[in-house]
């Protein structure tokens, strides 16, 4: 059985005036003094997930969260849409560099960064063969990611 406890305020202990104020027209909580939590807290984080990105050079995607703040953390994933390098469609990847250069392949790879409002995501000026390189899923083997055989998304909490 579930209950429910329908209050807006919620005295301190000890204190006679100090009380934590819940706004429901606003959602605010007002806490009069510093917090301390003791065991797991839990609860709800706010997310971001974009819409998928097709992979192209010198492009600069500009991304609104809508979180309220800059999020703490912001990563880019790669979502493969035709199977290839041992990857199956659906299989989503995790982008660890942010930028490669070696012989012959040099400005590839994404960068981003973020404020309060937006991500902005910026690809790489040479694009030819794929944008990000990796390890084949079956065999850890090295391999350029061919573009169209894969779409970007990016997300974020705060």
């Amino acid at each position: 059985m579930v209950s429910t406890l329908k209050v807006n305020k919620i005295q301190i202990p000890n204190s006679d005036s100090d009380v934590i104020s819940l706004d429901a027209s606003t959602g605010n909580i007002t806490i009069p003094k510093n917090v301390t939590f003791n065991g797991t807290v839990s609860g709800a984080t706010t997310t971001f997930t974009s819409d998928e990105i097709t992979i192209a050079a010198s492009t600069k995607t500009t991304l609104t969260h809508n979180l309220g703040a800059i999020p703490f953390q912001f990563d880019l994933y790669l979502i493969c849409k035709t199977a290839a390098d041992g990857y199956s469609v659906g299989d989503i990847i995790k982008v660890a560099q942010s930028y490669h250069s070696t012989a012959g392949t040099s400005d590839i790879g994404a960068i981003m960064s973020a404020d309060a409002t937006n991500i902005f995501l910026t690809t790489g000026g040479n694009a030819a063969g794929g944008m990000f390189k990796g390890f084949r899923k079956d065999n850890g083997g090295g391999v350029t990611f061919v573009n169209s055989n894969y779409k970007m998304i990016v997300k974020a909490w705060v």
